[in-house]
């Protein structure tokens, strides 16, 4: 590889590390795909071939194994990018993976109660939910003591946005089997309504599981 194709690859790796593969151009991120298994030379005559014969990257859908052999010369690397192809293909084409419907605070905190009465420790765990309250993923957040102090919005609702979810349900467990919330419980869901109204994503319930009960923010109109 010579110098100066190196320093463009290793430019292009460093612009992606910080700001996310959305900014490179069609090119760039083509060139990047075919670095991981063409040399720099050949890299540069596959992109120009490519684009030369095709406005921008939708054709990839088009391109049979007989195409992706002419460029490469090569089957095991033209099995390589059919493979490549057919994966984003089939990413794009899956729905989404629904995890069940929330229809009501107690569905969600009967729900919940098993999955987190049996810690010792507090754990925060997220529910995330899309337009029509259908739950598209669940995760811990965080475990350890909870407060105000210790949890940040930005950890709860980076998982929000990074789901694309309309509206996000918080639960955690008191170890001690008693859900009744304290003061900072409320301070807690005081800050996160706050901060969903700003990001356009609705806080819908904060559960407070117990041993084998719950408490509902929401049932307690607390928000």
């Amino acid at each position: 590889m010579s110098l100066i194709n190196q320093f463009q690859a290793d430019c292009l790796e460093k612009q992606v590390k910080r700001y996310g593969t959305a900014q490179l151009s069609d090119r760039e991120l083509l060139g990047l795909l075919l670095s991981q298994f063409c040399s720099a030379r050949a890299v540069s005559q596959l992109t120009d071939q490519f684009f030369a014969e095709n406005f921008d990257l939708t054709h990839v859908s088009y391109l049979t194994a007989m195409d992706w052999e002419r460029y490469f010369n090569n089957q095991t690397k033209a099995v390589r990018m059919q493979v490549i192809c057919e994966f984003v293909k089939r990413c794009r084409q899956n729905p989404p993976l629904v995890l069940g419907q929330v229809g009501s605070s107690q569905m969600i905190g009967n729900h919940l109660i098993e999955k987190l009465k049996f810690n010792r420790q507090e754990v925060l765990y997220g529910v995330l939910l899309d337009t029509k309250n259908q739950i598209i993923h669940e995760k811990e957040i965080f475990k350890g003591t909870l407060d105000s102090a210790t949890v940040h919005p930005r950890e709860i609702f980076q998982l929000a946005i990074q789901f694309t979810a309309a509206r996000i349900i918080i639960a955690h467990n008191h170890p001690s089997g008693k859900p009744e919330p304290s003061k900072n419980d409320q301070l807690l869901t005081d800050r996160l309504v706050k901060c969903g109204e700003l990001l356009g994503i609705e806080l819908l319930d904060h559960i407070i599981i117990g041993k084998n009960n719950y408490f509902s923010f929401r049932e307690a109109q607390l928000i």
